[in-house]
């Protein structure tokens, strides 16, 4: 049985343990003293201050200091007259009912010192305990009512001590640092892009998975093809001068960009034989080779290709689709 209210015990004294953010308090009381009838003594009144300190890491949560004073007591059926000077000790236990209100019970010795000893009246050491409650008005005030049993070790006469008064706070406890709480960083995996055919477009871009090492590219990695716009006569290579402008534009890219080359690709429409056509085209790429080295790009830069009729950009049912397609187009490489 002793076993399970020691248990008891100490969960309520976890359960209720002191979470004040002060050190210490001082709280001045007013109140009263009745007192046993052998001991001839009229109701007294009461001042006094009490000084506490706040306990961490024990079953009590405050230590008190405390002093009442009772001036002019009457003794009954007589003329004469007391002080009385109390000094004592109390261990406090607090419980906490709501955020601003708390019960307390309280435990101490003390000494009381008796000014004129008559009627069994003499200076004594007392035991005494009690409990009280303090309500909070703010941080920096509480209210605060008592009672207490005093026990005399001199003759064991008693004494009912009750008192009001209110509690002032200081020296704020310094609220614990919290260690910042590092959160980890995510690691993103990092994902590697393959550029199979090395034309500088990624794999999961690219049109063209396998343009020639070289090759300058669009966006989507197909060979760069450079429409000239130079259309021919039918079966004639001579380029007429409206068409020089568009020569220019690529003598022109090929200077601001000298470490490039030009395939020059000639083409006819389906008119003739295969063999015919394809001579025709390339002397139509050789007249356009020739313009650009006479605007200044060197021939080695410049390399000529023949197609034919093999690859028409329009039909060639018609006159106007045979001319499209009777054309020089200019691809470049690295």
């Amino acid at each position: 049985m002793k076993k399970i209210l020691f248990s008891l015990a100490t969960v309520a004294t976890l359960m209720f343990a002191n979470t004040a953010n002060y050190n210490y308090e001082v709280s001045p009381v007013i109140g009263g003293i009745l007192s046993e009838g052998n001991l001839d003594l009229d109701n007294q009144l009461t001042y006094g201050l009490r000084f506490g300190t706040n306990l961490d890491n024990t079953i009590f949560d405050q230590f008190e200091l405390g002093y009442d004073r009772a001036s002019n007591v009457d003794y009954k059926n007589s003329t004469l007259s007391t002080d009385f000077n109390r000094y004592y000790g109390n261990l406090i236990k607090e419980y906490k009912m709501t955020p601003e209100m708390a019960l307390y019970a309280l435990v101490g010795i003390g000494y009381e010192d008796v000014k004129n000893e008559q009627f069994e009246n003499k200076d004594s050491m007392f035991g005494q305990y009690g409990g009280g409650v303090k309500y909070w008005v703010n941080d920096s005030f509480a209210l605060k009512a008592e009672v207490r049993h005093a026990i005399k070790v001199h003759g064991g006469d008693n004494n009912l001590l009750y008192s009001l008064g209110f509690t002032v706070p200081f020296d704020a406890k310094t609220k614990p640092v919290a260690a910042p709480v590092i959160k980890p960083v995510p690691v993103v995996a990092q994902v590697v892009l393959a550029d199979t055919d090395t034309d500088g477009v990624y794999d999961d871009k690219d049109k063209c998975p396998n343009t020639p090492k070289g090759a300058v590219v669009d966006e989507f990695g197909c060979t760069k093809i450079i429409r000239l716009h130079v259309k021919f006569d039918f079966d004639k290579a001579i380029i007429n001068d409206a068409y020089m402008k568009e020569i220019t534009k690529v003598a022109d890219f090929m200077k601001q960009n000298s470490g490039y080359t030009v395939v020059l690709e000639g083409h006819t429409d389906s008119k003739g034989t295969d063999k015919y056509n394809q001579a025709l085209s390339e002397k139509r790429a050789n007249a356009v080779s020739k313009a650009l080295t006479n605007l200044g790009i060197p021939a080695h830069k410049i390399t000529v290709e023949g197609h034919g009729e093999s690859k028409p950009i329009a039909t060639n049912d018609t006159e106007d689709g045979r001319f499209e397609n009777r054309r020089v187009d200019a691809r470049f490489n690295k």
